[in-house]
């Protein structure tokens, strides 16, 4: 038997220019957009009760008294609700989220202060002295091991073949 020289193959991928140039920009703004942070909704949540919804429950405690049944009494479980502009009642999450914040602010002002560095302040607009400079995924540069699986696109080294055994 006689063996053959084994010889090494390799592959590479070229990535498009498009394709690079369109990842570049997207880390960029992805870069930009981290650093905004959590914003809030402060907007109705849950809708209040309309007239007509409150003058049936209304009706419903009154059908539910004539029979000797349990009644509200007119009492009310929710409290008044919040009208917003254009005149829509409902509930708003925001004051607990206001009140959560504080708190955290009170409680463990290191905590809340590390972590607010890393976003701009809503404010000013200054960033967070650890937020990500703008722009630093400009200098992004894909290397064959760079994963595109969004876009379909794969590139990975073959290892490199030995010697065949003869």
């Amino acid at each position: 038997m006689s063996g053959g020289k084994g010889g090494s193959k390799t592959t590479g991928i070229e990535i498009p220019q498009y394709i690079e140039d369109a990842s570049k920009a997207n880390l960029a703004l992805a870069d930009k957009l981290s650093n905004i942070g959590y914003t809030p909704y402060y907007g109705p949540d849950v809708a209040a009760m309309s007239p007509m919804q409150q003058a049936s429950m209304q009706g419903t405690d009154q059908m539910a008294g004539a029979f000797g049944m349990p009644t509200t009494g007119g009492q009310q479980y929710m409290p008044e609700p919040t009208t917003f502009a254009g005149g829509v009642q409902g509930y708003s999450s925001a004051p607990l989220f206001e009140q959560a914040q504080m708190n955290l602010q009170q409680y463990r002002p290191a905590q809340a202060q590390y972590m607010d560095s890393f976003f701009m302040n809503p404010q000013t607009g200054a960033a967070g002295e650890n937020a990500a400079p703008l722009g630093s995924a400009q200098s992004f540069t894909p290397t064959a091991q760079t994963q595109f699986s969004p876009l379909g696109v794969t590139a990975t080294p073959l290892p490199q073949s030995g010697r065949g055994k003869g």
